[in-house]
């Protein structure tokens, strides 16, 4: 164990998104706290990240050759990350169940829900840097489940509304018609059809005429660009965001810091234990990528997202920001540890023939 953390806190790439993302952090706390940046500037940072850079980070991590194995693996990671959304939203409903219905079911969406499009992704991307394609494979896969968390599960918890024929139509649409949604599904489609659609040549061979990192590499450098702003952008977002929290009142909420921890430490090490256990057992065999990816995604901290719908449905705000605040302060020493952990597990002899 001792080794593996001399070898993640030694390794540029890691020290590297470490220390890129505690000080945009920062940055984006100290442009906020002293309103260099307001509201309407936050607003259009939000909108850069949200409506242009994700899209195009979501899109070029399906710009790779297609294969059976990697089809079979992502499927097999989408219906392992939903299973444990379930399984931490039954967790969050018992630890609170003394708390009432209402408050137990926000408390149990808050551990299972973590911020993947606005933290995962870009750490995931700054930690590998140059060999990113693998490992965004897997969490633009698993952030499929994460905004049905997010839209469909928070959406009804935080509003109060029921399930019907009328509300679960805009449910859906905020999902699927949205610029990420569309540049995710439009990257999976041309990843599924590369082999069947009309080829071209192209100075690195034969490729479908769908592949335009491969043949039109001119005007796939715009998506290529567009995508390395969410991790400067997203990072400092999330520091704007924090600038606008009370510290006070946050840091000595006791249920705050029950949530934070479950969420940043108890759900990756469940997701982790139970990866090693399938592993070993051989139920399902992972890669580092999808393990870390898994892992990653349910180490992120509370879904900024949620929090913007309390504030919306006036459901418990102060009470969301505190939450949201703990938690991402908690990341910058919960996220290192779970990549040692996580690495650690990867040296062991039951992951040896996928190293």
């Amino acid at each position: 164990m001792i080794e593996i953390f001399r070898k993640v806190f030694t390794d540029v790439h890691f020290l590297g998104a470490f220390f890129q993302t505690v000080i945009i952090i920062l940055l984006g706390f100290f442009f906020r706290r002293r309103n260099i940046i307001d509201s309407a500037g936050k607003k259009a940072v939000t909108v850069i990240v949200w409506k242009m850079a994700v899209p195009c980070l979501a899109f070029s991590a399906f710009m790779q050759d297609f294969n059976a194995a990697d089809f079979i693996a992502g499927t097999q990671e989408l219906v392992l990350a939903a299973v444990f959304y379930a399984f931490f939203m039954l967790t969050g409903k018992i630890l609170f169940y003394k708390r009432g219905k209402s408050i137990s079911s926000l408390c149990a969406l808050f551990i299972a829900v973590g911020q993947t499009t606005l933290f995962s992704m870009p750490v995931l991307q700054s930690v590998y840097a140059g060999r990113e394609s693998g490992v965004m494979f897997y969490v633009n896969t698993i952030s499929i489940v994460f905004r049905i968390m997010v839209y469909i599960v928070g959406f009804y918890v935080i509003s109060g509304e029921k399930i019907t024929s009328g509300s679960l139509g805009p449910s859906l649409k905020k999902i699927f018609v949205t610029p990420i949604m569309i540049g995710m599904f439009g990257g999976i489609i041309i990843w599924l059809l590369q082999n069947v659609t009309p080829h071209v040549q192209t100075p690195d061979g034969l490729y479908s005429f769908l592949r335009i990192d491969k043949t039109l590499p001119a005007l796939y450098l715009a998506v290529i660009t567009l995508s390395k702003l969410v991790n400067p952008l997203a990072m400092f977002l999330v520091g704007l965001s924090i600038g606008e929290s009370d510290f006070a009142s946050a840091l000595t909420d006791r249920t705050a810091w029950i949530i934070a921890v479950f969420r940043n430490f108890f759900a990756p090490a469940a997701v982790l234990a139970a990866v090693c256990v399938m592993q070993a057992a051989g139920i399902i065999r992972f890669t580092e990528y999808s393990l870390i990816a898994l892992v990653i995604s349910f180490a992120a901290p509370v879904s900024v997202s949620l929090n913007l719908f309390c504030m919306q449905y006036h459901k418990e705000e102060m009470f969301a920001s505190r939450v949201c605040l703990v938690s991402t302060l908690l990341s910058i020493v919960s996220i290192p540890l779970n990549f040692v952990f996580s690495y650690y597990m990867l040296s062991q002899p039951f992951f040896s023939m996928v190293k």
